[in-house]
């Protein structure tokens, strides 16, 4: 199916009917007469699907229409890929990323535009990603471009010329943004789609999961630092890794690592199904050495479904505390250095790590947290616009 889906979308017809079904422009969302309006520049398809679940961009996208529904807007909503037609002198603001709000912004409506950071800078994700394409070329003498996460230089400009940006992030990732100019600036966190479950681990569990890892993330493996992983796993034959995400459209990536027996790749990960509830009980951390993020939401869903233990970069935008473990560089030694960091701690210690990364995580990215902090920034940012 997943190769029939890539052949469809080399069809140029089939492609321009499929946009013209989920890329059109989706106006007046909740078909309101009001006197103002608002562009929100970010996924048409979110509006479009009743259950997409495949990332909790989707919640979060509603979420924030809804905010500007109960204010008293109508919404307009247009991808985040496309320029659009629309006239941007209509609208009260313009929120959101990508080409329409670069294209709001040279169009002289600056002032109105509030930027909607989803992660990190796009030039300091951009950058992130180019240093790791150079690594694994030196090392494997491949070029997996589709492994990246390389952003359009114009999201850059869009990003630093706004008037505000709200970003989802930490620290870490809000420097992103000030070293290249931004001034305005408010943070947000993620949610991730939380379950009923409880956190269910004991001494004996932590036992027999305490050398076993799952790396979790999306697309972009080179840029989230899979390579690195696997090569700290062959020198830990002792540990096991398995492995989720959109691996099966990155197999050019895989298949030029020599892949060891202690690591296990997975597709796609359905955090809904059986499967992810097995690997929650076998896995006791989440490890991710990615470049950049803004709060890796693969991480938090790990933390908070499954009572992970995160082991990840400074980069990936994970405020740690006293729950997880810090992986201090980009490369296998700094991974490896962190795992025998893991070593050393006691079962009970890392009973009590991995209560605190599952409360922290279901009390920190709710959607009900989520909500009530974007509509206290969307009523700043508007009494700054409008």
């Amino acid at each position: 199916m997943k190769n029939l889906k890539k052949v469809l979308k080399k069809n140029k017809f089939i492609l321009l009917v499929y946009e013209f079904f989920f890329q059109r422009p989706v106006l007046n969302v909740f078909g309101r007469r009001n006197s103002k309006s608002i562009l929100f520049a970010y996924s048409t398809y979110h509006f479009k699907s009743s259950d997409y679940s495949a990332h909790s961009n989707y919640q979060e996208s509603i979420v924030i229409a809804r905010v500007f529904d109960a204010m008293g807007y109508n919404v307009d909503v247009v991808n985040n890929n496309k320029e659009t037609s629309l006239d941007f002198s209509k609208y009260s603001m313009v929120f959101g990323e990508g080409l329409p709000v670069y294209q709001a912004i040279i169009s002289g409506y600056k002032d109105k535009v509030v930027y909607y950071a989803t992660g990190s800078h796009p030039w300091h994700c951009s950058n992130g990603s180019l240093g790791r394409l150079i690594d694994f070329v030196r090392r494997y003498n491949r070029v997996p471009i589709n492994s990246l996460r390389l952003q359009d230089y114009r999201w850059g400009v869009a990003a630093s010329c706004a008037a505000r940006v709200i970003c989802i992030g930490n620290q870490q990732t809000k420097q992103t943004f000030t070293t290249t100019g931004v001034i305005n600036i408010d943070l947000i966190n993620p949610t991730f789609h939380q379950g009923e479950q409880s956190y269910r681990r004991d001494l004996k569990n932590i036992a027999t999961s305490r050398k076993t890892a799952l790396w979790f993330g999306s697309y972009g493996l080179l840029h989230k630092g899979l390579d690195l992983a696997v090569e700290a796993l062959r020198r830990r034959p002792d540990w096991t890794l398995h492995v989720c995400g959109y691996t099966d459209a990155e197999s050019y990536m895989i298949e030029a690592m020599d892949v060891p027996q202690n690591v296990h790749i997975h597709s796609f990960l359905d955090v809904n199904s059986s499967f992810f509830a097995d690997l929650s009980s076998s896995c006791l951390y989440v490890l991710l050495p990615s470049c950049s993020e803004g709060i890796a939401t693969s991480v938090i869903t790990a933390m908070g479904r499954g009572g992970m233990i995160p082991v990840v970069t400074q980069e990936a935008g994970v405020d740690l505390g006293d729950y997880g473990v810090e992986i201090n560089g980009l490369a296998s030694d700094d991974i490896c250095r962190a795992l025998e960091q893991c070593d050393t701690l006691e079962d009970k210690q890392l009973l009590e790590m991995g209560q605190k990364a599952y409360l922290y995580a279901n009390q920190n990215y709710s959607l009900d947290a989520f909500k009530a902090r974007m509509e206290r920034l969307l009523r700043k940012s508007l009494e700054v616009v409008e």
